[in-house]
């Protein structure tokens, strides 16, 4: 006899089946068994068919037991009927599977995450991102080029292709060259609180173009973000279609 293809659901699980014929009520409910987690003397089978409004109990009639009436003589069982099964354990004996605070958690204590070498503060402290990075003394800010200056130099300029320099390489248009007050300046120095906005080929950046509700420039969503020029490259960058990770959130060069 062929198999019969039915859906079995219980409080926890609902999954398709297919049960053979030949099976006895026993043999049937030890499989149901491991899919629905209820053991097999404490399942009670409901039969659910189109035609009827109200389940059939499957249970052997005239006092038979379960091992010795086969599923076949059940002969509403049609395909794709739904069987579901009950638990008649007391509420208190039964599993719960959907609450997760009864499942032990893996817990790692602060000490032991920052020594270990495959996290993503280990990424940050090798690659110098976010706090980890290289603050600037007194003799290095005597010698920055201020913005002013460094634009000028790298003929940064609306309009024109560019890359911008870290970790991974992220190429767009420059769509904006100029001060953004709600963005920190490099120092006090005129002409140091300059930005360059700049629209990529990808979703990579930050923003809209958009800073505290004001607009610097049109862009695509995430594909904006405002750098320091030093970050900045001027030159023939063709589009490329390479997806990369984005930059550390706290990097203070891009915003």
């Amino acid at each position: 006899m062929a198999d019969i293809p039915l859906l079995v659901t219980s409080q926890n699980t609902s999954s398709e089946r297919r049960i053979s014929p030949l099976w006895t009520l026993a043999q049937l409910k030890s499989r149901l068994e491991p899919i629905t987690g209820i053991p097999s003397d404490s399942q009670r089978l409901s039969l659910f068919i189109s035609h009827s409004e109200t389940p059939i109990l499957l249970t052997p009639p005239d006092g038979r037991a379960d091992d010795n009436y086969t599923v076949a003589e059940f002969r509403v069982l049609v395909p794709f009927a739904r069987v579901h099964v009950d638990d008649t354990r007391p509420f208190s004996a039964q599993e719960n599977y959907t609450d997760v605070t009864l499942v032990d958690k893996f817990e790692l204590s602060q000490e032991e995450y920052a020594n270990r070498e495959d996290t993503v503060l280990a990424w940050k402290k090798r690659n110098q991102l976010g706090r980890f990075a290289e603050t600037e003394t007194a003799s290095d800010l005597a010698n920055k080029v201020p913005n002013k200056a460094e634009i000028e130099a790298k003929d940064i300029r609306v309009g024109k292709r560019c890359r911008v320099l870290g970790p991974q390489e992220r190429r767009g248009v420059i769509k904006f060259v100029g001060p953004v007050p709600a963005l920190p300046s490099g120092s006090a120095a005129e002409g140091d609180n300059l930005w360059v906005g700049v629209e990529f080929d990808e979703p990579f950046g930050k923003n809209d173009g958009t800073v505290q509700g004001v607009k610097y420039f049109d862009s695509r969503r995430n594909h904006g973000s405002f750098f320091r020029p030093s970050k900045v490259e001027v030159g023939d960058f063709p589009e490329i279609n390479d997806l990369f990770d984005d930059e550390d959130d706290d990097d203070d060069e891009e915003i």
